[in-house]
């Protein structure tokens, strides 16, 4: 049979089957080696027990389907203006409160990634940074039309109670002072151990450390 391809069965089967499996790695397995290396050498950061159970209700809530945790920038797209490097992309998401686009070391240690691919609602990258009142984001979480108004997020009532709590679970709860426009009917209302918990999470994210240490580079 020979060396031919066409006419030597192993050949057939082990010449496609050998190239297979040298793409898979240059394709697949050596870029992800490289990427478990870089991850590594990232710090794993703190986590408080607290934000952890926010950062599990965060994803079991959906929340990623309206809201990105990136922050684009296209350096492909940059200008410069009258000696001022811009960045088209990356000064539209400038709202949100960050001053470089977001890079791979910044997902780290998550599991799942809540990258986002579609924004509904504003970006959470730096929301800990932007907005760090507690109330505002149970206000918000209870009615978000009452502090953002026009705004297209659900209520998340269901995170709150206007019954007092247990005596023994008191320490739980925390009280949330009743504004006008909530649209609460009654005087008084309690954020529940999983709202607290969310809004923790949202306060934690900040990702400050790792800005700080790419912007002294």
């Amino acid at each position: 049979m020979g060396l031919n391809i066409h006419t030597n069965h192993r050949m057939l089967f082990f010449i496609p089957a050998i190239s297979y499996l040298v793409l898979v790695y240059l394709c697949a397995v050596w870029p992800a080696m490289v990427e478990m290396e870089a991850m590594e050498a990232v710090p794993k950061p703190f986590e408080d027990e607290l934000p952890a159970i926010g950062r599990k209700l965060y994803g079991s809530y959906n929340c990623v389907t309206c809201h990105t945790q990136q922050i684009r920038g296209d350096e492909r797209k940059a200008t410069d203006v009258d000696g001022v490097r811009t960045t088209p992309v990356l000064t539209a998401d400038a709202r949100f409160g960050r001053e470089l686009a977001t890079r791979a070391e910044e997902y780290a240690w998550q599991d799942p990634v809540f990258m986002g691919t579609q924004r509904t609602g504003p970006d959470l990258s730096s929301t800990g940074r932007r907005l760090p009142a507690v109330q505002w984001h149970y206000w918000h979480l209870y009615n978000p039309q009452a502090v953002s108004p026009g705004s297209l997020m659900p209520p998340h009532r269901f995170l709150f109670t206007t019954t007092p709590p247990p005596p023994d679970e008191e320490f739980d709860y925390e009280e949330v002072l009743v504004i006008e426009g909530l649209g609460v009917k009654s005087d008084r209302l309690w954020a529940t151990p999983d709202a607290k918990a969310l809004v923790e999470y949202l306060l934690s994210l900040k990702r400050e450390h790792l800005e700080q240490g790419r912007l002294a580079k």
